[in-house]
């Protein structure tokens, strides 16, 4: 008696568990799920819906100082402020002296990172490294110069690099 009790509680436990999941949601296109690929706040990917949050503000900046790894990431700390900057990966190995410990000056624009205390993103346009300078404004919009199909530059249908 007591195993057959047991064994019904267990079947309603199962059924249970199987009526509650969300199998509606399958009928629907992937990108109309919650959370499955939606810009849920303006500058987020995916991830929670972060909409209450003020958008990024973009700030131009001009920064001089030091490279360093901080927390795998290349950044220039300074004022106790740590800058993370993107630098396409592309470029190390290739320009003389890019490496930890450069000095360098930087021109871009910076956006705090949210929820990091006195952290901020700068994405540079122009990089200055033992008296040269290098643009980098035009080359982080497109992957190579080429979209993904046909070997066509992409105008905005969003098979370029970032989107564009």
């Amino acid at each position: 008696m007591k195993k057959a009790l047991i064994a019904v509680a267990i079947a309603f436990l199962v059924i249970g568990a199987a009526s509650a999941q969300p199998f509606a949601q399958q009928n629907q296109p992937w990108s109309s799920q919650r959370g499955m690929g939606q810009m849920n706040a303006q500058g987020m990917g995916r991830g929670n819906n972060l909409s209450a949050q003020s958008p990024i503000i973009l700030e131009k900046i001009t920064l001089e100082g030091t490279l360093e790894l901080v927390d795998s990431r290349v950044a220039i700390k300074k004022d106790n402020k740590t800058y993370f900057v993107m630098i396409p990966n592309r470029l190390y190995g290739f320009i003389d002296g890019l490496k930890e410990g450069a000095s360098v000056k930087i021109e871009g624009y910076s956006h705090e990172i949210v929820g990091e205390k006195d952290s901020f993103a700068v994405r540079v346009n122009t990089l200055t490294i033992n008296g040269r300078v290098i643009d980098l404004s035009s080359s982080a919009g497109m992957m190579g110069g080429r979209g993904m199909m046909d070997g066509q530059k992409s105008q905005g249908g969003g098979m370029g690099y970032w989107g564009r």
